[in-house]
């Protein structure tokens, strides 16, 4: 039986900002199903990187790989096609927005319908991709339980409500079996140990 090929890859990963080497000769691999922790002190890379896994920087040397795909010269919204999603350390959701109007940000890249067809919005298609979309949204509505909080205006929730529909934008990214997903989780989440001062971010894969 062959070596099953890691879902995401950091292939001797560096980045430098001037002389400030912010991360060096960084590997690793996340395989399917796993849930894999960056973990360390502040200022250890952590943040540079996830920026480098989900785009926004571009290692100085070294590769990121995506299902055996080299995903480096690639765009932040060109990787999000592909289905890499991220959430941020302090939240970056539209505060004057709705929660299903956030979440469905989270897969405006998923949209087919062009700028005239959605001029035409009764007529053209438009009306029938968004409600399309709007079902995906409840599915994960309900997983992450807020449905109480699906109309409210998202600057006016607890910082922990919004994390929640931080982290179902990041979901609504990509195309997710959920009832297989919220078991995977619920099962992991169960058996992970408590971690009480370690400053960490959480790398989820799905496919």
């Amino acid at each position: 039986m062959g070596v099953e090929t890691a879902v995401l890859e950091a292939d001797r990963v560096s980045l430098s900002f001037g002389g400030v080497r912010a991360l060096s000769d960084v590997s690793f691999a996340v395989r399917r199903g796993e849930i894999f922790s960056i973990i360390g002190p502040n200022g250890a890379g952590k943040t540079s990187m996830v920026n480098c896994v989900s785009g926004r920087y571009r290692p100085t040397e070294g590769r990121i790989l995506f299902e055996g795909r080299d995903v480096t010269p690639l765009r932040p919204n060109r990787r999000a096609a592909l289905g890499i999603g991220r959430t941020f350390q302090n939240l970056a959701l539209f505060g004057h927005m709705t929660v299903l109007d956030n979440i469905l940000v989270g897969r405006h890249h998923l949209l087919r319908t062009g700028f005239l067809r959605g001029m035409a919005y009764w007529f053209g298609g438009a009306q029938r991709e968004e409600l399309a979309h709007r079902r995906e949204i409840e599915e994960i509505v309900d997983f992450l339980k807020i449905q109480h909080v699906r109309k409210a205006i998202a600057g006016t929730l607890s910082c922990g409500l919004r994390k929640r529909v931080d982290l179902a934008r990041a979901v609504a990214d990509q195309h997710l079996r959920l009832p297989q997903l919220r078991d995977d989780l619920l099962r992991r989440v169960r058996h992970l140990p408590p971690h009480r001062h370690a400053s960490h971010r959480l790398v989820l894969t799905w496919s």
